[in-house]
């Protein structure tokens, strides 16, 4: 246990860098599709779905509701299809070990970014009591009110 943990820590700084530059790069590449695909008739079904469910629900004078609605106007899942390209490569070229890390920062960033969504159009939710959040809401609100800004979930670019 003692040789894991001690070939093991040398590596970690390594580990935190691929999954923040993962997350960071995740981030980036949300914000882009959305800004180029979900706001742009070019986005076809995507555009369409996020505009006629999301930016319906969500508009204005309604920002939040009491439970979270059109989920399907989300367009997490259409991320999948570049996200799965870029996973597939970085199989060939990272190491396992970094692969690994790599996919874990990719799960927990989609998860993170549909989350925070949800929260920031949930009335009463429980993430009110923080600063930190109440200033990301109202940058996503921006987005709501003026659909040319603001493409950002977690991170506005």
């Amino acid at each position: 246990m003692l040789q894991t943990v001690s070939r093991l820590l040398p590596q970690l700084p390594l580990y935190f860098l691929t999954a923040v530059v993962t997350h960071l790069v995740m981030s980036f590449g949300q914000t882009l599709i959305h800004y180029k695909l979900a706001h742009h008739p070019m986005g076809g079904k995507l555009f369409h779905n996020h505009i006629n469910f999301h930016h319906t629900h969500y508009s204005k004078d309604h920002l939040v509701s009491q439970a979270y609605l059109g989920d399907e106007g989300n367009i997490t899942p259409f991320f999948f299809i570049p996200v799965f390209a870029v996973g597939a490569l970085s199989y060939f070229v990272l190491p396992l070990d970094l692969f690994v890390v790599q996919i874990c920062a990719c799960a927990a960033s989609f998860y993170a970014h549909v989350f925070f969504d949800k929260e920031y159009h949930v009335e009463g939710s429980r993430l009110q009591g923080f600063a930190w959040f109440r200033r990301k809401q109202e940058l996503h609100f921006v987005h709501h009110r003026h659909a040319n800004r603001n493409f950002g979930v977690i991170h506005f670019f």
